[in-house]
């Protein structure tokens, strides 16, 4: 004998069942693509819309780019977007991940007006789990309507049902709709024996047109004839599926467009059979594309990082890594030459030669200003990780106030937000306590130099792409070279010792021969440079540049010669010439090379 249904695994408060405010409407109208977007173009004002995650893990990139999309059109629309927690599947639910997401969403510098963490709010709780009782009472809504029916069959029972219409050749269909017959009577005298039930939707069997996707456009037709979709509404534990909870959710916390991932595209046909046997209006849906590896494949985490918070480890700028996730999918380009276009103005030429290009770079307020949902297109976008770092780099220039009167975003909105935000001293801050947080530095007393450090900072920041690599690549300005070390070894191989030497003793004689009068700066050094280059008739500039690389740094990279020393100053920079000479004279002689 089966055991009688147990309505609640666990307890959960009571919630009062909200009562409907949208207007109730059976009526869809199949619309194209083009009337779709125009409608669109009319910016309507009470938009409003949600984001609802499940807390399954960390945020993926994919999840931070519908959040961010809904974030755009609310600002834009004037409207507003909630943030909803889908947490129907318990069997998947990974503990914290709700705070992770909300700490995600705050780095980002998505703020949602209402939901989960948010006090206020009229259309909670936000949270699905503490909402049963209002999907239980939408379930018995439909039963008593005649639109669902209660299902007593078991597992086995379905799995025997499945099996037989696939060697029927019903390959598509999942469910034959026995329990659709049942009379009340029967059903009532299962339930009293105690028999686990689920309720399913009772499919309609004529053809009906879908209204349009915003993206994806005309959304075709469903029709049922034989229960094939009768799919499931509450589950036998009395916990509601996706389907039933997504819609009565978005019904009663009136919602006006649904923005989610392409992933979701077959359960449109499911979620408008259910607000038509609701009587109720459906939102309109926008799917986005997916995101993918540049080689095509599905982005996953063995192909590289794919969760929010890995970006955040890293030192990515919030700024920069939303800036990315707008241009995943978004037709930017048709944005700005609308935009100039509209102004009598042409696109000038403004493309890099590493294909990456400065009308890339927006802030918040120009990405709200430029976004237009009509050109989001539905073709997979790839993550492209070097445009995520040009981008990076670009942002901290602009925070900075560094980045160029080419930059200063002559793309879309480019008479807002030229001055950066967060300021030159808020970068600067940030990069010292990188250079105090890293362990060989510790004790330097160059890192707590106010002075000494912005001016490491200024010539970092030309190749700096995070603040903290920044940091890292600092570490010649405050530490004395090591040429025994193995990187400084590989390079000295790399020069010619006789040149190295010819070229140092010649730059060392002429700096110490400057007098306290003259200014020791890269244009000084860059005369020196030339002039020992013509002294010793050496016609590539490499060749003197590289020995006093090695010498002053130990290292291939870093900023220019010119640039390093003026920063180190006359002395050191004197001082580490004369030990790197010093190094390589020694070594040629226990080599014999001298």
């Amino acid at each position: 004998m089966r055991t009688a249904l147990k309505v609640l695994p666990r307890a959960v408060p009571r919630t009062k069942i909200p009562s409907c405010t949208r207007c109730c409407s059976t009526s869809t109208t199949a619309t194209t693509a083009t009337e779709t977007s125009a409608a669109t173009d009319q910016l309507p004002k009470d938009a409003r819309l949600r984001f609802a995650p499940s807390p399954t893990g960390s945020l993926h990139l994919g999840g931070l780019r519908t959040a961010l999309f809904n974030h755009i059109l609310a600002r834009k629309w004037g409207g507003k977007w909630l943030l909803r927690v889908e947490d129907t599947d318990q069997s998947r639910l990974v503990p914290g991940s709700v705070d992770s997401l909300r700490s995600a969403l705050e780095w980002a510098g998505l703020d949602y007006d209402e939901g989960v963490g948010r006090t206020g709010g009229s259309h909670g709780p936000y949270t699905q789990s503490e909402r049963l009782d209002i999907y239980r009472h939408y379930a018995q809504e439909l039963l008593d309507k005649g639109e669902a029916y209660e299902c007593f069959c078991s597992v086995d029972d379905l799995v025997a049902i499945k099996t037989a219409l696939v060697k029927s050749g019903n390959h598509n269909q999942g469910y034959d709709g026995r329990c659709r017959h049942l009379s009340r009577d029967d059903v009532q005298q299962r339930k009293r024996a105690g028999h686990k039930y689920t309720v399913r939707l009772k499919s309609r069997a004529q053809k009906e047109e879908l209204p349009a996707d915003l993206i994806y456009g005309k959304a075709g037709s469903n029709s049922n004839s034989s229960g094939a979709d009768d799919f499931i509404l509450m589950k036998a534990d009395g916990w509601p599926t996706y389907h039933l909870a997504s819609v009565v959710d978005d019904h009663l916390m009136e919602i006006s467009h649904v923005l989610r991932g392409e992933e979701w595209l077959p359960s449109v046909s499911r979620h408008h059979q259910l607000y038509k046997a609701f009587g109720w209006e459906p939102p309109k849906f926008a799917h986005l594309p997916l995101l993918i590896n540049a080689d095509g494949s599905k982005l996953s985490k063995r192909t590289g990082d794919v969760n929010v918070e890995q970006y955040i480890e890293k030192g990515y700028e919030p700024e920069a890594l939303v800036n990315f996730l707008a241009l995943m999918g978004w037709d930017h380009n048709t944005a700005l030459e609308a935009t100039l276009e509209a102004k009598g103005e042409g696109l000038p030429y403004h493309t890099r030669r590493d294909g990456h290009s400065l009308y890339e770079i927006f802030t918040m307020s120009q990405l709200i200003k430029a976004f237009d949902i009509s050109l989001i297109n539905h073709r997979s976008s790839a993550v492209d990780l070097s445009k995520l770092v040009f981008i990076n780099k670009m942002t901290l220039r602009r925070k900075a106030g560094r980045l160029g009167d080419d930059g200063k975003f002559v793309n879309i909105g480019r008479e807002a937000d030229t001055a950066g935000d967060g300021g030159y001293d808020a970068v600067l801050k940030r990069y010292q306590d990188e250079l105090r947080a890293r362990e060989e530095l510790a004790g330097s007393t160059l890192v707590e130099n106010a002075a000494y450090v912005r001016k490491v900072f200024e010539v970092e920041l030309p190749r700096g792409e995070l603040v903290k690599s920044m940091a890292a690549n600092s570490s010649t300005f405050f530490l004395e070279p090591n040429y025994k070390g193995a990187e400084a070894e590989k390079f000295l191989d790399e020069l010619r010792t006789k040149i190295y030497v010819d070229v140092l003793q010649l730059v060392i004689s002429q700096i110490a021969a400057l007098n306290e009068t003259q200014k020791f700066d890269s244009d000084a050094v860059w005369d020196i440079v030339h002039a020992t280059l013509a002294e010793l008739k050496i016609r590539k500039k490499k060749d003197a540049l590289l020995p006093m690389r090695h010498a002053l740094s130990g290292t291939h990279a870093g900023p220019g010669v010119p640039q390093m020393a003026e920063v180190l100053g006359k002395a050191r920079t004197l001082a580490r010439l004369r030990a790197g000479l010093a190094y390589v004279v020694a070594r040629a002689r226990s080599t014999g090379v001298v």
